[in-house]
């Protein structure tokens, strides 16, 4: 039998079979929408990791406050300051630069309206070591920070929010405490956090204005951020570090120092882990659907089993009976595949206006069309080879 004939024939029977096809093909359309959204939001995950650490480099390295059990009334504990950071830079050969910073709660009154914006009061180099970029204006300078001047730096979303861009927040006054500062800078939009706290919501002030001025109620602990000079000394610029704090404090076990490399590395695992588990969440769809289609097959080759005995009759070799069977089994499969591919094209969008990061791709969609026609043409080989196997006598005795 020639091989347009066999498509002639399985195209007449799934149109005459529409209903059976069109129930028979949900469990392939509902799996290639899921390997579909499994794809597109593990590369969401991804991306968005990869986003939010696009401004840091695997140089960098955080000492960061992190109390025990049972920890200690604030006031007591060693906290770093200016002195134990330039001891810091001065010991450690591997390092290029290290900062303080201090994150706490803040009220400011910005055009007679209170407001309560993350505050980080920082020492020099902080925007050279994190990577910050002012869009506008100025830097603190070496004189800002030796005087305390009364200035500040904010995040882009805060001076979009408060002044309406950035250029006009340049100049503007803040008041904090009772006293005016002025905005002399304006950081470009950057989608990196640092503990859980983004630049572009804060106000970043001199380290030394915040201490002389008393902004902060005491309530956090200073914490320092450094960059190596290069990827592979980054172990020995840590190792470094320590032994200064264990120089410099009595008790220097509430600190911990941890390179971004790793930071990155752990996000990068985690969002592969949660990604496998949900294509396993999706091969069981695709199996239930594949199950599916072989039961329908079967129940198929039972009622067209007199057909195949004049098939068979006539001459059709098992090889097409075969054929026929499975190549019908993968029509159904590229029909589930191409409703459920079509399908995503409406379902993405409306899981992006909510907080699941998505990010569709082309090779994506692929990928679950071919799983649909390998699922399709995997479950219906037996139910086709059975059809294969009867032979004429027994198919034409069939009631």
């Amino acid at each position: 039998m020639k091989l347009r004939e066999i498509i002639r024939m399985i195209v007449v029977n799934l149109i005459q079979n529409k209903y059976k096809v069109i129930l028979t093909s949900l469990g392939i359309i509902i799996g290639t929408m899921t390997i579909i959204l499994v794809i597109a939001i593990g590369r969401g995950g991804e991306k968005q990791i990869a986003d939010q650490f696009k401004n840091m480099s695997a140089e960098t390295i955080y000492v960061n406050y992190q109390p025990t059990t049972g920890e200690k009334n604030k006031e007591k504990i060693e906290r770093l300051g200016i002195a134990e950071i330039d001891l810091i830079r001065k010991e450690n050969p591997y390092i290029k630069g290290i900062y303080l910073r201090d994150v706490f709660a803040g009220q400011i009154q910005v055009n007679q309206k209170k407001q309560t914006p993350i505050m980080t009061a920082v020492s020099q180099g902080y925007a050279e070591i994190s990577h910050y970029i002012i869009e506008n204006g100025n830097d603190f300078s070496e004189l800002d920070y030796e005087e305390s001047q009364k200035v500040l730096v904010l995040g882009y979303t805060l001076a979009e929010k408060y002044f309406g861009n950035s250029e006009q927040a340049l100049g503007q006054s803040v008041q904090i405490k009772g006293s005016q500062y002025e905005v002399i800078g304006v950081l470009k939009k950057t989608s990196e956090g640092f503990q859980g706290v983004s630049p572009d919501d804060t106000v970043f002030i001199p380290y030394a204005t915040v201490l002389e001025n008393q902004l902060n109620d005491g309530d956090s602990v200073p914490q320092a951020v450094a960059l190596a000079t290069n990827k592979e000394v980054v172990k020995k610029a840590i190792k470094r570090i320590q032994s200064s704090l264990d120089y410099v404090f009595d008790d220097s076990s509430v600190y911990q120092i941890e390179d971004a490399g790793n930071r990155i590395k752990a996000a990068m695992e985690s969002a592969t882990t949660m990604k496998l588990l949900l294509v396993s969440v999706a091969a069981i769809v695709f199996v239930v659907g594949g199950i599916g289609i072989m039961n329908v097959l079967f129940v198929s080759v039972k009622e067209r089993t007199r057909e195949i005995g004049i098939l068979k009759a006539i001459g059709t070799t098992k090889k097409d009976i075969l054929l026929l069977f499975l190549l019908e089994s993968i029509g159904i499969g590229v029909l589930g595949g191409v409703t459920g591919v079509g399908l995503s094209y409406f379902v993405i969008p409306l899981l992006e206006r909510g907080s699941i990061p998505m990010y569709a791709t082309l090779d994506g969609k692929m990928i679950a069309f071919v799983f649909a026609v390998l699922t399709s043409a995997i479950f219906g080989f037996y139910p086709a080879y059975k059809a294969a196997k009867l032979t004429p006598i027994d198919a034409l005795n069939h009631d």
